[in-house]
């Protein structure tokens, strides 16, 4: 094929990579962004508004609906208007729907940026955790404002709060008994004169949009450079998912090419300069830069081992430097690790994973160790193996399983850590009935839960710079004979960017545990190792694995599962029973305030997601409060 036709289908491929899914025509004069859809045959369903006398509105529950004022696409936001007073009483116009309740099946929820005062409320509002002082703001608007003044002025209790990080974060509600009407503002500063305030507005948050659910390859022909293909994410799904080259873009709704990520570069632009000539340019370049990249690969093949020399050497240099509670690491020879493991036999191997494997040791003075080294010919687990090294060297932390050293004179690198000998937090919950592992109890499995959170904590918090472990899951949560937990397994880890709020990366990890965020905007935080840690929480009170074919099409995924069944308000009915068995009503209520927690880990939008301070703080207040009701049952 000649370098000019090559470089018409290189310039081709990027026109073509660049037409979108449909976008729904103008309503009026106001453009309707992907994903929104104002009908069945553009934009996403799963974004449904409503076009109508040339003005959008967002249809809540119970019949009401909402003009939409501003749309933001590039932070997936727009902002509805509240209806305000009915009939100048301090009633909101739609009390008789409740105020708003969004629709949870589809992807909008109520953000974190408004703030909302209720107004006309009962004594009964006093029990809630809002501020209903006589110093609240509410009545400084009310005070300020003429219509406020004159629809609630002679009623006495008013509150404002915040909205957002909630499970049911989805309504703002008002009825009888309660408050009967209400205000939002978006970003307000509570420092301003009411007379200088925004227009009342509640801001809506939308959730990226995945890749179109399909079921054969037609399906994909919206979707160019697509194919329809088994959803990593749900399992029981396919979606049209972007060619090799080719990223999901979920802003325009495209598979933007590798080759274009500068987009301008992808659009035709008008020149003077002759097409053929600018073709035969691009040809020229084309075949220039085939033979450049030809002449790199061989040379990183033959420097490869170079490279890799290398970065044992600077493996070595770290680990002599790392310091394990006073004492240095040590660099083991090939001599003892091969007595140690008896030439790593296979009676040895205690674990193994997709690049590694793991064989317990004793060493000359007794010690035995756990020696993980990458699998033979495997060099992403060699990566990882150097990439532990250079985590581990930093950490200190008693849920942190605790590496000794290492030892690079072998073929792969190898790592000692500190033998865990009574398995791990997998093999306790899904395991238990083979007899080798007694089940867990339900103190057990709140310390458990805490003491990983802690750990996390010290990585997210006390790490400089921050690490975030980007595996977390129960069979990387080891347990010693006294059932403490040791987080394991850095391979996957990263260092955060100490001036950026998240790191740029291919997505990795396990299915089941994989934030869906992460998965498709690639950019990881530590909000992503807190959806894992949910994942790990609910498999703590279910005893259900995360992801298990043997269960319902429908029940594949645990956070699925566990979603609907939190909609259908029946979060009891998937307890472990063993864990309901004999329990007090406390203990219940404290099964039920833990799932919560798990739920709002799993938030779908990493904004809405706990601090992972706040979950550490949280189940510390759990074990807190089942302590001292033991303890009163006990006196």
């Amino acid at each position: 094929m000649s370098p000019l036709l090559i470089s018409v289908m290189v310039i081709l491929s990027c026109t073509r990579s660049l037409m979108p899914l449909k976008i729904c025509p103008n309503c009026g004069h106001i453009a309707v962004p992907y994903p929104l859809s104002t009908g069945p045959d553009c934009g996403d369903q799963l974004y449904k508004v409503r076009c109508n006398a040339g003005l959008l509105w967002l249809d809540a529950l119970n019949g009401s609906s909402y003009m939409i004022t501003s749309i933001n696409p590039l932070n997936q936001q727009l902002i509805i208007r509240p209806p305000g007073f009915t009939n100048n009483a301090c009633i909101a116009a739609d009390y008789g729907s409740q105020g708003i309740e969004l629709n949870s099946n589809l992807r909008f929820n109520i953000s974190g940026s408004n703030t909302v005062l209720i107004l006309n409320c009962s004594n009964d509002i006093l029990t809630k955790p809002y501020n209903c002082s006589s110093s609240s703001i509410c009545h400084s608007y009310i005070r300020d404002n003429a219509v406020a003044q004159a629809a609630c002025g002679n009623l006495p209790i008013c509150c404002w709060l915040k909205t957002g990080g909630s499970v049911n974060e989805y309504r703002i509600r008002v009825r009888e008994g309660r408050c009967a009407a209400y205000l939002s503002f978006v970003n307000l500063d509570m420092n301003l004169p009411v007379s200088k305030w925004p227009e009342p507005g509640v801001e809506i948050d939308w959730a990226f949009p995945q890749e179109p659910v399909c079921n054969a390859l037609r399906d994909c022909k919206d979707l160019l450079n697509s194919m329809c293909l088994p959803d990593p994410a749900s399992l029981v799904q396919k979606r049209c998912l972007c060619k090799a080259g080719f990223q999901w873009d979920p802003i325009n709704g495209i598979c933007q090419s590798l080759k274009c990520s500068n987009r301008r570069g992808c659009k035709h632009r008008k020149s003077k300069t002759p097409v053929m000539g600018g073709l035969a340019i691009a040809g020229v370049t084309l075949l220039l830069g085939i033979i450049l990249v030809t002449v790199k690969v061989y040379k990183q093949s033959h420097h490869s081992n170079k490279e890799i020399e290398f970065s044992l050497m600077r493996a070595q240099k770290d680990i002599s430097k790392a310091n394990n509670s006073g004492r240095l690491a040590r660099i083991y020879n090939s001599k003892e690790i091969k007595k140690a493991t008896n030439n790593f036999s296979s009676d040895n191997l205690v674990g193994s994973g997709g690049f590694g494997e793991v064989f317990k040791g004793i060493l000359d003075d007794g010690t035995i160790t756990a020696v993980k080294r990458a699998k033979p010919g495997n060099t992403k687990g060699i990566d990882q193996i150097l990439n532990e090294v250079r985590i581990l060297c930093q950490l200190n932390h008693r849920s942190l399983v605790k590496l000794l050293g290492c030892c690079i004179e072998l073929e792969q690198p190898l790592l000692v850590y500190e033998f865990i000998p009574n398995g791990t937090l997998f093999d306790h919950l899904h395991r238990a009935r083979s007899g080798k592992w007694p089940p867990l109890t339900w103190h057990h499995r709140l310390h458990i839960a805490h003491q990983t959170a802690q750990a996390l904590a010290y990585l997210h918090l006390l790490a400089t710079p921050p690490i975030y472990h980007r595996d977390i899951k129960s069979s990387n949560i080891l347990l010693n004979e006294k059932l403490d937990a040791k987080v394991s397994d850095f391979g996957l880890s990263r260092l955060a960017v100490s001036d950026a709020s998240h790191v740029t990366t291919c997505a990795q990890g396990t299915l089941g545990y994989l934030d869906p965020e992460y998965y498709l905007n690639f950019q990881l935080t530590d909000k992503s190792d807190i959806y894992s840690f949910g994942v790990v929480l609910v498999e703590l009170l279910t005893s259900k694995k995360a992801v298990d074919f043997n269960r319902e099409e429908t029940e594949v995924n645990l956070v699925v599962y566990y979603g609907k069944i939190l909609k259908e308000e029946r979060l009891m009915d998937v307890i472990d029973p063993m864990l309901k068995e004999g329990a007090s009503k406390m203990e219940l209520q404290i099964m039920e305030a833990f799932g919560l927690l798990a739920a709002s880990c799993l938030e779908e939008r990493r904004q809405n997601r706990p601090s992972i301070k706040e979950v550490a703080d949280e189940i510390e207040r759990i074990i807190s409060v089942l302590t001292s009701a033991q303890i009163k049952l006990d006196t």
